[in-house]
């Protein structure tokens, strides 16, 4: 206890006597102690380098900035701030304030903020509000787009423009005159309170298009995120082929007796590349694989096309471009057949031929 107390700056072995001067100025122990702190850890990641596209300089900029405020202290200095931004730049960007840079890191007290400045000048939109306003009037949705896809688009430009402080009636005018025809369409008889705000007739227009997906309005194409307009039913979709499971079929024997363009009956313009019938792998089209369908009369088809039926097969759950069932060749004797308009299930197979390999 006494060794402990003796090590105590301005006090002498002697608890009685009188006090003598610290050996070391308190300045130069504030000194020793700046020295020995560590700096914190940075509490957010590295902004991802900026190489001069406009596109991304607004959301790189918010993220330096934010950098900056918050790891301060990680970061260090004003000069060690100016240098960290510098650092995060590459290609044009850099080359194109290499110069300001320098004459910054001259002078007695840098600013970083300087030089983000700089580089709003050269990739920063200056007339970003007006063109906004601009896009307002022009923005219109796609006949093939769904609304959910739409409204990001719209709600930038609503951002852009500086006008979510604009009166809800013509934030709604200005939306309405978007939509595409078919979800005005939709939206006829769409009215009350629910509908008086922007945000309420926002939210209507999404349930809106869910429903029009839902029943099929909004029917995918291929294997993309775009949607096209379509009949009011679920689409079936389209299963990715089974080499395997489709192996035992014998495209090149089909191909030697494929009839002509000219005598195919339910070919259909979306069926034009399914000849041979398709290979699918559900299983209700199993047992049809590598069979012909069946050749009906017009008034069949029509009623087909009519119930948005297979116009090859018949069946509800089915269309011509998947269709498991070759194209129909056209007999000798065609007999008389009635229309039907009850839900099939059941495709129309040629009797007469099982196969086509039979056949051969």
């Amino acid at each position: 206890m006494l060794e402990t107390s003796s090590q105590l700056p301005g006090r002498g072995a002697d608890a009685t006597g009188t006090p003598t001067p610290t050996t070391k100025p308190i300045a130069e122990a504030g000194e020793a102690l700046i020295h020995t702190t560590s700096k914190p850890r940075p509490s957010l990641p590295h902004p991802p380098t900026f190489s001069g596209s406009k596109s991304q300089w607004r959301g790189w900029k918010l993220e330096m900035e934010g950098k900056i405020e918050e790891d301060a202290l990680a970061i260090g200095s004003l000069r060690a701030q100016l240098r960290y931004i510098f650092m995060r730049l590459e290609g044009a960007a850099k080359t194109n304030v290499t110069t300001f840079y320098e004459m910054q890191l001259r002078q007695e007290a840098p600013s970083p903020h300087s030089l983000l400045e700089r580089l709003d000048i050269l990739y920063g939109e200056r007339n970003r509000k007006q063109k906004a306003i601009q896009n307002l009037h022009s923005i219109r949705q796609r006949e093939d787009e769904t609304f959910i896809s739409f409204y990001p688009r719209f709600e930038k430009e609503i951002a852009n423009a500086d006008a979510e402080g604009w009166d809800d009636d013509a934030k709604i005018s200005y939306l309405r005159n978007a939509l595409s025809s078919k979800m005005r369409d939709n939206l006829v008889g769409c009215s009350g309170s629910e509908t008086n705000t922007y945000n309420g007739f926002a939210q209507k227009c999404v349930d809106v298009s869910n429903d029009m997906e839902l029943y099929g309005q909004w029917t995918k194409r291929g294997a993309g995120n775009s949607y096209t307009a379509g009949p009011t039913r679920v689409p079936t979709p389209i299963t990715t082929p089974d080499v395997k499971a489709a192996a035992h079929i014998n495209y090149e024997d089909m191909m030697e007796w494929e009839p002509t363009t000219t005598q195919m009956n339910a070919f259909g313009l979306y069926g034009k590349g399914n000849t041979k019938g398709y290979p699918s792998t559900r299983p209700e089209d199993r047992e049809l694989l590598g069979k012909r369908a069946k050749w009906v009369i017009q008034e069949e088809i029509n009623a087909r096309r009519r119930e948005q039926r297979c116009l090859r097969c018949g069946r509800n759950n089915c269309r011509i471009a998947t269709c498991p069932l070759a194209a129909a060749v056209r007999p000798k004797a065609i007999s008389t057949m009635t229309a039907r308009s009850t839900v099939v299930t059941e495709a129309a197979v040629d009797e007469d031929s099982d196969s086509l390999e039979a056949e051969q």
